[in-house]
């Protein structure tokens, strides 16, 4: 698509439009130019023609005879014609034999010949001579030629130019909106809406970054109401759940009933799940805000690695998985740089959704390599859940099934988490197998 945005861009339309109308009008007036111009051209080619016929027959004399001769490159045909008797005094030997005599028009066509002919009383009082000129027309076919080859080359050159100078002409007029749209991408690559340059053109693309400015205001304001409402909210939750959280696991120790215990587990298990959401929206309000602070520090991955799935052993039983564990033993050392609690959630946020749309009684293949300068953990799983776009993923609030448990946070906040602390968080899916890598640089 990248390919075809240049041959759609308007800056292109406008020179190739402008090219056009002036490639209709410039054809337009070249083709009367031409015609008229033939016909000048023809027209004083006959009136020089007829001309020299009446020179030529100036000259002529029935007594004594006398019969001028043509120039080079001319045919002549004389005739002296009265009432009952007509007869052809002279004639060139180029002269057309397809000439039917001395009753033609004043200008013919024949061939390759324009012949001319001019009648005249002869001398004795009886007759008429009549003479007949021609000569050949590749003359002026040759000029006429030339002429349009020049009109022709002029409409090309003509086109070129005007077209470039439309193209640079809708590039300067355009560049206003194209510094809008690279301000409008990079706020749409921002992590903050900010506000794009007005040109001062005092037109319609003013009026647009105008439009499009206060669209963003709104959008800012609209985020800014946002992140407050989540921040504002998860800080009140915390506590409240917390306190509740503690009150039932106090009450479900001291419960003598199973029944009560049941009824305490099950509500424990709802504010765990509500404790959850409540720290990843105030994780996604930190992260939009950019206000989350992060304590880098020399991590062991593999034995980070090794102690969480310890905690998680109980989950991967439940499901009846197995867990492979694969460590590079050529590797010196498998130490990276995070934020140890960081790294923690997003590990452990992988190591759920792994477990959570295994299938069951299949294998889960966990390993950490080294390759060249990165360390890169790597856990996969076999699933049946489709995957139509992986790549979304990545985006808030997108579950691939919506039966699961969970609202579409986890990989969104470990993907911004794992890139602040500058690594790579990537998932894929290929015949029904389930993979997410985290690449950190070596240290």
């Amino acid at each position: 698509m990248s390919v075809w945005r240049p041959i759609r861009s308007i800056r292109l339309k406008i020179g190739f439009v402008f090219a056009l109308s002036f490639f209709v009008g410039f054809s337009g007036a070249a083709a009367y130019v031409f015609y008229r111009m033939r016909g000048v051209l023809i027209q004083q080619d006959n009136r020089t023609l007829t001309d020299r016929a009446t020179r030529l027959l100036e000259r002529t004399s029935i007594y004594p005879l006398v019969i001028p001769l043509p120039e080079r490159g001319e045919v002549v045909a004389l005739w002296y014609v009265s009432e009952n008797f007509r007869k052809r005094l002279y004639q060139s030997p180029a002269f057309p034999t397809a000439y039917a005599g001395a009753k033609r028009s004043a200008i013919t066509q024949i061939d390759t010949f324009r012949l001319a002919r001019v009648v005249r009383t002869a001398s004795d009082g009886y007759g008429k001579i009549a003479i007949v000129v021609g000569r050949s027309d590749r003359p002026l076919i040759r000029q006429l030629q030339e002429i349009g080859w020049l009109l022709i080359i002029t409409l090309v050159i003509s086109m070129v130019i005007s077209g470039l100078g439309a193209w640079w002409l809708g590039g300067w007029l355009l560049s206003p909106l194209r510094t809008i749209i690279n301000s409008a991408r990079s706020v749409n690559r921002a992590e903050q809406v900010t506000s794009i340059p007005t040109p001062n053109t005092s037109d319609e693309l003013q009026e647009l970054a105008d439009t499009i400015n206060d669209m963003l205001a709104r959008i800012r304001q609209a985020v800014d109401t946002q992140q407050n409402f989540f921040a504002a909210a998860s800080h009140e939750l915390r506590t409240p759940l917390s306190i509740l959280r503690t009150e039932i696991e106090v009450a479900q120790r001291e419960a003598v009933d199973e029944r009560e215990r049941h009824f305490l587990a099950s509500q424990l298990t709802e504010l765990r799940r509500l404790s959850r959401l409540v720290d990843d929206l105030l994780a996604m309000s930190q992260l939009r805000a950019g206000t989350l602070h992060l304590r880098p520090e020399p991590i062991e991955l593999d034995d980070l690695t090794l102690y969480l799935t310890e905690r998680y052993h109980r989950p991967i039983n439940e499901r009846q998985l197995y867990l492979s564990i694969r460590l590079d033993e050529t590797a010196l050392s498998l130490t990276v740089l995070a934020d140890q609690d960081k790294l923690i959630n997003v590990l452990l946020n992988l190591l759920d959704n792994a477990v959570k749309y295994a299938l069951p009684q299949t294998r889960l293949e966990l390993s950490i390599l080294q390759e060249n300068h990165s360390i890169v953990w790597s856990l996969s799983n076999r699933t049946a859940v489709p995957i139509p776009d992986p790549n979304r993923l990545s985006s808030e609030f997108y579950q691939a099934d919506a039966r699961y448990d969970g609202y579409g946070l986890g990989l969104w906040i470990s993907h911004q988490i794992v890139r602040l602390m500058g690594g790579t968080l990537t998932v894929a899916v290929a015949d029904g197998l389930f993979c997410s890598t985290v690449c950190f640089e070596k240290r």
